[in-house]
């Protein structure tokens, strides 16, 4: 009884006919999920390389000039969506804001417009520092909510966003025009 269980035993172990196949279904949902999880991860890094392009390329169109105008601000967010091209624009915020520093070199707003975002609260405390009595800055808070296609159910959708702190070129601060 012990010499069949155990030449049963080897029989069984020496059988390599279905190792191939329950190999395959063990280890292709593996490399799917990692195929798709990559396809996500590449995609959400495109976009964030894009987010901070499209935040310089407002905050540099704002800075070319030492007035501006409600035009230049619709200018500077239409480049800025240009840039998130193939990408959903609805997607992508925009908060421009223009600061300037007091006697204490404290920053203040001047001036701010948003586009499709809440108004950062973090601004002007993220401008410390950077200037001196009567300098400005112009900044840029650019954010694009990503859904990912596959891991989307379940992570959810991801909020990235890119901060750009420009100085004006022509004048120490870039003032706001309202009457146009």
């Amino acid at each position: 009884m012990i010499f069949k269980l155990k030449t049963a035993l080897q029989k069984f172990k020496s059988d390599t006919r279905g190792l191939a196949f329950i190999e395959s279904a063990l280890i292709l949902p593996l490399m799917f999920i990692v195929l798709f999880g990559l396809f996500d991860l590449g995609q959400a890094m495109i976009i964030n390389q894009k987010i901070t392009s499209a935040a310089h390329t407002a905050s540099d169109l704002i800075t070319r000039k030492s007035l501006i105008d409600q035009g230049d601000i619709d200018n500077a967010i239409g480049g800025a969506q240009m840039v998130i091209d193939p990408y959903d624009r609805d997607e992508m915020g925009i908060d421009i804001v223009g600061i300037q520093f007091d006697d204490d070199d404290d920053p203040f707003v001047i001036w701010r417009h948003t586009h499709n975002m809440p108004a950062s609260a973090s601004i002007p405390n993220d401008a410390s520092g950077l200037g001196v009595e009567g300098e400005g800055l112009v900044v840029v808070i650019a954010t694009y909510t990503y859904s990912p296609k596959f891991s989307g159910a379940i992570f959810g959708d991801f909020v990235m966003s890119e901060s750009a702190f420009l100085r004006g070129r022509r004048t120490s601060t870039v003032k706001f025009n309202e009457d146009e």
